[in-house]
């Protein structure tokens, strides 16, 4: 993994624990600029999960909560 894409794991993996404390001080608009640029990248639910080193249970949680979006069906993707 390149220098850039372990920066951006770790901020990520950053922003993350901060939404699970309660503690995220990022605007709504940076958060829309990083979903903006995740949302283009097919992932599974596993895969995604272990980007954002996350359990199942808790990324589901936060789909419910509305913290993260809901994933979208992807024309023969055949993973969660």
């Amino acid at each position: 993994m390149t220098f850039l894409l372990k920066t951006v794991v770790t901020y990520l993996r950053d922003v993350a624990d901060k939404i699970e404390q309660g503690k995220c001080d990022l605007t709504d608009e940076q958060a829309m600029e990083i979903m903006s640029v995740i949302a283009n990248e097919t992932l599974s639910k596993a895969q995604a999960c272990n980007f954002l080193n996350l359990s199942r249970s808790r990324f589901d949680t936060l789909i419910r909560e509305g913290k993260i979006p809901k994933g979208k069906k992807v024309k023969g993707f055949t993973e969660l």
